[in-house]
């Protein structure tokens, strides 16, 4: 079976977890015997690799390089708002050939931002059936909570416009990461329960299960990974750090991940004087290491997050875990068993919850032990690919009888 994964973003251009799972989806389904090609927006690290079509309406250089600086904002109006968030006829176009091309058995959809659903649209035209996999809070980009810049008095033509197109377009499938999302766009936008479908993500092809996990001696060393963006919480885990450390504690707090300038700056202001270290935007391989060298990782977001895929990754590496109970990350942790979960937004919780693992060691060597054979038994690389596979088998096999 020939797939077409559309994902507006794609590694060596990523920002978060879904388009390194798309890009890990993509090559391991190709190791099962599928053909795989993958639209995307435009990159230069992207040139020459013939599975690969960067030719959606996006600057992905542009966009990576937005994020670590002022943060990614397009020009207002109306005309830049309907291309950025409603409708793409670029992207439309380049997907409607790409098609015509390759002749896909199944439409992969992974992220609409910034290049629409338009894509959608066109493999409907087309006849090919599609899955849309989200990973985001809403599936209508004007329902979520950071609304995009659009003219006020047309949010609302643009909402529905982004909804009918979902209509009209008829995916088979709807894929999300947890139960908290199904619910979420289930009950709040109104998606037929009987076509989503959820399949947690997975831990990363390249940790192994047999890698040896190097020793902990000490708990102190906490690990923050991620966008260093408020949603995330990262002031909230340098305040728990400061009132740890006043509280007797010796912890040291490193944070790896880029972000906005001006917030990276109050950051790093919030932590003067404090063994708080920032690692800048590190590539994978310095992410294993960051995991291999320090003993506990810290997931302080004040937001639902679909998932948590930092988490788990940690879980995998022996790291015991220190998370806020928001959105679907409650999924990947159970309290006391697997990690710890504290409340969004509570330095005070947070800092309580590392000094326990740093005065409990039999404590959090239990976590770690509990949380990395949890990692590998319900969230194994090759038994997502083996479900996913078989999705997009039945999704592809399937008939246009949804309404």
């Amino acid at each position: 079976m020939r797939v077409l994964q559309v994902s507006n973003l794609y590694p060596p251009y990523w920002l978060g977890g879904y388009e390194r799972i798309a890009c890990w989806a993509a090559e391991g389904l190709r190791t099962r015997g599928m053909e795989v090609d993958v639209l995307t927006g435009r990159g230069p690290a992207l040139d020459g690799r013939p599975e690969i079509h960067p030719r959606l309406d996006l600057d992905l250089q542009e966009v990576v390089s937005a994020q670590l600086g002022d943060g990614i904002a397009f020009p207002h109006g109306w005309a830049e708002g309907i291309r950025r968030h409603v409708f793409s006829g670029t992207s439309f176009a380049a997907c409607r050939q790409l098609i015509r091309r390759r002749r896909p058995g199944l439409l992969s959809f992974w992220n609409p931002a910034f290049v629409t659903f338009s894509p959608l649209l066109a493999a409907r035209l087309r006849g090919v059936p599609a899955v849309v996999h989200l990973s985001d809070v809403a599936a209508n980009v004007f329902r979520n909570p950071h609304t995009p810049a659009f003219p006020p008095l047309g949010l609302p033509a643009a909402r529905a416009a982004v909804d009918a197109l979902l209509r009209l377009a008829r995916p088979v499938r709807y894929v999300v990461p947890s139960r908290f999302l199904k619910q979420r766009v289930v009950s709040r936008e109104g998606l037929p329960e009987d076509r989503v479908e959820v399949l947690h993500w997975p831990i990363a092809p390249d940790v192994a299960s047999d890698a040896p996990v190097p020793p902990r001696r000490t708990r102190a060393r906490v690990l923050f990974v991620g966008a260093l963006i408020p949603e995330k919480g990262p002031d909230v885990l340098i305040r728990a750090v400061r009132s740890a450390r006043r509280r007797s504690g010796d912890l040291q707090l490193a944070l790896a991940g880029g972000g906005p300038a001006a917030y990276v700056a109050e950051l790093k202001s919030l932590a003067a004087g404090e063994p708080i270290r920032f690692l800048g935007r590190l590539d994978r391989p310095g992410i294993l290491r960051a995991y291999a060298e320090h003993d506990v990782l810290a997931f302080p977001s004040r937001w639902d997050e679909p998932f948590g895929l930092v988490p788990l990754e940690a879980m995998a590496a022996g790291l015991p875990v220190v998370a806020t109970s928001t959105g679907g990350t409650p999924e990947v942790i159970v309290h006391e068993s697997t990690g710890l979960l504290v409340p969004p937004d509570d330095p005070e919780a947070l800092s309580s919850a590392l000094l326990r693992l740093r005065e409990q060691p039999a404590l959090a060597a239990r976590l770690a032990e509990r949380g990395s054979r949890h990692a590998f038994e319900a969230h194994g690389f090759q038994s997502f690919l083996d479900r996913l596979a078989a999705l997009y088998a039945e999704a592809a096999g399937r008939q246009w009888r949804v309404a």
